[in-house]
């Protein structure tokens, strides 16, 4: 069942600025966040998120809202076709809302539409990767970050541009493969350095075990990648 969440349990960070848009053939729902910083004379850095596939709402991404806040970085989050706040339509896709969605967010007058951070999320790595050359079109982002990355060495090789691993040691999905392996190869095939971070003792999205925490070792290496790569403060 979807969840239907109100703007009340929305929680702000910053100032919040709450979004409808066009998706393919459906509405979208969803908001962008903003440091209470003032406004950079280009506008702000810009963190757009790609859903891991079991999100029910914009809300399961509170966390790297506040992460990216905390750094100086705008944060656009949505809710998925069918769930949230968003319509569900019989036609169209989750790809091509994503790729709407992507449009729509660099187009806001607020951002810096040249500094875009793509953050991936488990099946979100897989949409990424598979359809990278489409995002690049739209707007080629300064950098990515793969969490509970799915992307192998080989598939990994399809993303032409900065690249941080974030994966958790307990994932089914070896760290070995979808870290270091590939890590070691996009680093072969490309002139960039790609990082990568392997978090103990967390679930495959990147909580602690016991409890709905997102990982205190995985949020700093975010934080560090992210004022080196899209210099956010």
């Amino acid at each position: 069942m979807a969840a239907n969440l109100t703007d009340d349990k929305l929680d702000s960070i910053g100032v919040t600025e709450m979004l409808n848009f066009a998706g393919d053939n459906v509405y979208l729902a969803g908001q962008i966040d903003y440091p209470q910083d003032n406004r950079p004379k280009n506008g702000y850095p810009l963190i757009f998120v790609i859903q891991h596939g079991t999100s029910t709402s914009r809300a399961d991404y509170q966390h790297i809202t506040s992460l990216g806040t905390s750094v100086g970085a705008a944060v656009f989050r949505w809710d998925k076709r069918g769930t949230g706040r968003s319509g569900n339509g019989s036609s169209g896709s989750s790809d091509g809302d994503t790729y709407k969605a992507y449009e729509y967010a660099i187009s806001l007058p607020s951002v810096d539409s040249k500094n875009v951070i793509i953050f991936a999320q488990s099946e979100g790595t897989l949409l990424l990767g598979q359809n990278y050359p489409q995002f690049s079109k739209i707007q080629k982002p300064r950098g990515i970050i793969l969490a509970g990355n799915m992307l192998d060495e080989k598939n990994v090789l399809n993303i032409d541009t900065p690249i941080h691993f974030v994966v958790s040691k307990n994932d089914w999905n070896d760290w070995r493969i979808y870290a270091e392996k590939a890590s070691d190869s996009h680093a072969e095939k490309y002139n960039y350095e790609p990082s990568f971070y392997v978090a103990t003792n967390t679930n495959r999205f990147l909580m602690y075990s016991s409890g709905n925490t997102f990982h205190k070792g995985t949020e700093t290496s975010i934080k560090h990648w992210l004022k080196n790569t899209c210099q956010t403060s």
